[in-house]
């Protein structure tokens, strides 16, 4: 009697071990997703307001496209991960403003459509964001700094979407401030790399993130004098591409 009992313990314990590995698997799933959204919000509508700027460039077209493929993979992950009410509500109105999104790409020219992909751009990170804060999970020192080289790359596709839409131009709607508070913000995640105990090799890799982006900051800032969309796309990829040597780094170190 005695060692069924104990079997019974036993495989109760595998069970709840397995419910909870299951459960933290699903949060970090959840967390991915939205964090991928976040990112998406902002690249998609930099590319389309690229493309709009120059219709000739129709690899900006191609790339607007491809991001809300990428959304609509995120999108059922979520689906699949949650059970929570309000995330799937959520979920079913950022679908609705992906397919709102496509419908502008019917007709990308109308000059009324940067405006629109802007705004939907926020409330696709406004849900993201939402998503996010409705997961469980706390995340280790190491998941933080990865969180924060993420957010470093989303903040360079959101300064170039803000850069673009002053370039694009829009009557009745200034987007410097945005911009600015975009690059503060950046300028706050790299304060906090700094802060990190890296070796001398990685040491080497944020200076060159850092001469980079001051590179950077001049083209975003110095817009009224000139104005170099193309420059701008080419520094702010290498940008994100030292970013993503330190990403690498701390998805390793988790």
């Amino acid at each position: 009697m005695r060692k069924i009992v104990a079997r019974a313990g036993l495989l109760t314990l595998l069970l709840l071990s397995f419910v909870s590995a299951a459960s933290i698997r699903n949060q970090v799933l959840l967390i991915e997703a939205s964090e991928t959204i976040r990112l998406e919000s902002q690249m998609v509508v930099k590319n389309y307001l690229y493309f709009y700027n120059n219709p000739k460039k129709t690899e900006y077209k191609k790339r607007v496209l491809s991001g809300l493929e990428d959304l609509d993979k995120q999108f059922r992950i979520i689906a699949k991960s949650t059970k929570d009410e309000e995330s799937k509500d959520i979920l079913a109105f950022l679908d609705y403003s992906k397919e709102k999104i496509l419908e502008v790409m019917s007709d990308p020219l109308n000059k009324d459509n940067p405006a629109l992909m802007l705004d939907y751009s926020e409330i696709l990170l406004e849900g993201a964001e939402s998503i996010s804060s409705n997961i469980d999970y706390v995340p280790s020192a190491e998941e933080k700094m990865l969180m924060r080289m993420k957010d470093i790359n989303f903040q360079i596709e959101r300064i170039t979407k803000y850069y673009m839409a002053i370039i694009v131009g829009n009557e009745g709607i200034n987007y410097q401030e945005m911009l600015n508070e975009s690059i503060e913000n950046m300028q706050k995640d790299l304060s906090l790399l700094q802060q990190y105990n890296y070796s001398a090799k990685n040491q080497s890799y944020l200076a060159q993130l850092q001469i980079n982006w001051s590179v950077l900051k001049k083209f975003y800032t110095e817009y009224r004098e000139s104005k170099m969309p193309n420059i701008v796309s080419l520094a702010s990829l290498e940008v994100r591409k030292n970013a993503h040597v330190l990403e690498l780094y701390h998805s390793k170190n988790q």
